[in-house]
């Protein structure tokens, strides 16, 4: 039987030693939202490439279920020969020529035509483009860089003239909509082709001050950079405003626990956003030294890190909370993946114990040799858990981390499909489920915070099962 705690609320205070009184100065002196931001937000994450992996499209998105979508990614560029500064389009074909050759993966039904010269957008963005049409409640956001492109971040924030060329760019390429052109279809793209398609910029600079998967030249400046950044998109997002009549939303990605603050002066960086949206995953990832959640909800001392009272999506808000983030801009991220660790020792069904993950492919698709896992794979591919997330099968057992609020599968004897053969090992996988989400929606209404992030949305089950869980955040 899986229940709630009694007192959400009490999760994030408890943490620090804190009252609920934390988030209500900051919540009393927030001001209305500008323009027509939503007061309230659900925003998830949908990546160019999920036409490819999954074959998931933009009509299969749940858009009663959320009101923003961030797509990931555009590309901050830098030419150290040239000096030139750029905001890319990250895979020009997904994004903007792919065909639609028929009304069957189109959000109305209606096929391209690419040999209509007035069609300027094909692929992604103009299914975006005719999901917004039909949901005149929905927020696009272009999601800048990522964990592989914010390899130039740190250069592009490091003076005033760079800021301001990159920025520029940023709204020329996505906000104005001037795509790049000289592809096939011959109309794809060109100036003005994504024109009102983007209603606002997510900023992903992972991470300031520190080499993340190929950053350059991070410096300790960084750090102050990243908030200067912030207020020059936020200067040039609200003057392109006055010419549109329209606010331009900007939001960033921010990490959990007490990183937060080692990378961003964050009460100044926050003030130039509309809200931050939380990583509050990637707690334990599958190089950890130990089987553990991929997300916390509430302080496992057992954890790897457990001794941080703020590694943890409790933990997390008080501490944003603490240092200079309003309630109504904190946006508490939710991940629809999980971690799996094989040949792991008998003590707690294998979690939190040692193991070897030999055979597994950070490339793969099949959930039994996927490092994360999505709840798609599990729920839809594998079959290893209802999409309730309440009954675990084919040999996998549903458990619940009282401490840490979150489920998590295990099997003495589970069977994976290696390149090598097959090999049947104790295996532990680590998901959110329904019930974790509810907590998290719980701590949101609670503390009266803006919302919640998913990353991301093609991994949920076909059924939707997390994203009902999260939409009342909405209500």
């Amino acid at each position: 039987m899986i229940s709630l705690p009694k007192s959400i609320a009490a999760v994030a205070a408890a943490t620090l030693g804190l009252g609920l009184a934390i988030a209500a100065p900051a919540q009393a002196s927030d001001p209305k939202p500008p323009g027509d931001a939503p007061t309230k937000v659900v925003s998830a994450y949908f990546a160019d490439w999920d036409v490819y992996g999954r074959g998931y499209f933009v009509k299969d998105i749940p858009v009663d279920k959320l009101n923003v979508i961030q797509y990931a990614f555009g590309v901050p560029s830098y030419d150290p020969a040239s000096g030139a500064v750029g905001c890319q389009i990250l895979d020009p074909w997904a994004d903007f020529q792919q065909v639609y050759w028929g009304g069957e993966n189109t959000v109305d039904g209606v096929a391209d035509d690419p040999s209509n010269p007035d069609q300027h957008l094909f692929g992604n963005f103009n299914q975006l483009q005719k999901l917004k049409a039909a949901n005149p409640h929905l927020k696009i956001e272009i999601s800048l860089g990522g964990w592989t492109k914010s390899t130039w971040f740190a250069t592009l924030a490091s003076t005033q003239e760079l800021r301001e060329k990159f920025v520029a760019s940023c709204i020329d390429t996505f906000i104005k909509g001037d795509l790049p052109g000289g592809g096939w279809p011959e109309s794809a793209g060109g100036p003005g082709a994504a024109a009102g398609l983007f209603d606002g910029i997510d900023l992903d600079w992972e991470y300031p001050t520190q080499v993340a998967d190929s950053n350059v030249n991070p410096t300790a400046a960084d750090r102050h950079n990243a908030t200067l950044l912030a207020a020059e998109f936020r200067k040039q997002l609200d003057a392109y405003g006055q010419t549109t009549g329209k606010h331009y939303l900007l939001t960033a990605a921010l990490p959990a626990a007490t990183s937060s603050t080692k990378y961003y002066e964050l009460g100044a960086f926050v003030k130039s956003l509309d809200w931050a949206n939380v990583m509050t995953y990637d707690f334990n990832v599958p190089s950890s030294p130990v089987s553990a959640l991929n997300t916390l909800f509430a302080p496992d001392p057992r954890d790897p890190n457990g001794k941080n009272l703020t590694w943890n999506t409790g933990g997390t808000a008080a501490y944003y909370l603490l240092n200079g983030v309003p309630a109504s801009k904190l946006v508490i991220g939710v991940p629809f993946y999980g971690n799996q660790y094989l040949r792991t020792g008998t003590k707690n069904y294998g979690l939190y114990t040692p193991f070897d993950n030999t055979g597994l492919d950070p490339n793969s698709l099949a959930a039994d040799t996927a490092p994360q896992p999505t709840y798609h794979e599990l729920v839809d591919q594998a079959g290893y858990v209802s999409a309730d997330g309440k009954t675990g099968a084919n040999g996998y057992t549903v458990r619940w981390n009282v401490l840490a609020g979150e489920p998590y599968l295990s099997s003495p004897a589970a069977t994976h499909s290696f390149a090598t053969g097959p090999e049947t090992v104790p295996t532990v996988i680590s998901f959110t489920s329904p019930a974790s989400v509810a907590e998290r929606v719980a701590l949101i209404k609670s503390l009266k915070l803006r919302g919640a992030m998913v990353w991301e949305i093609s991994q949920d089950s076909d059924s939707h099962s997390l994203m009902n869980a999260i939409s009342p955040v909405l209500h």
